[in-house]
């Protein structure tokens, strides 16, 4: 069942896709984008999971949590201008049991600002 469009979302923002100006293009390219919903882990809690789970020290740093609601993200899809309905489903992690991925492959050109 897909969350639903009141929640907000959280997405890691590492080095890798952070140049210290702007987020990378790629940081939702592809299929099957982790995110982790605030409705059931604090934001202030994310910032130890993510450092723990996605770090690679030194060239891998987290620097930023994005944060975006489900409902704009998906208003982002659909004023494309090939239009996509976008979800947010439940995909639980071994290690973040409250993992969120999206259902669809994002499209090259979408790029979403969090």
């Amino acid at each position: 069942m897909p969350i639903a469009a009141d929640e907000d979302i959280v997405r890691a923002i590492c080095t890798d896709k952070w140049d210290g100006t702007r987020v990378a293009r790629s940081l939702f390219k592809g299929r099957n984008i982790s995110v982790s919903r605030l409705a059931l882990i604090a934001l202030s809690e994310h910032w130890d999971m993510f450092r723990k789970r996605l770090e690679r020290r030194p060239e891998r740093r987290l620097e930023l949590i994005g944060e975006i609601n489900v409902g704009h993200l998906q208003e982002i899809g659909r004023g494309y201008h090939q239009p996509i309905e976008l979800t947010v489903e439940p995909k639980p992690e071994g290690w973040n049991r409250r993992t969120q991925k999206f259902r669809r492959e994002l499209p090259r050109g979408l790029l979403i600002i969090l």
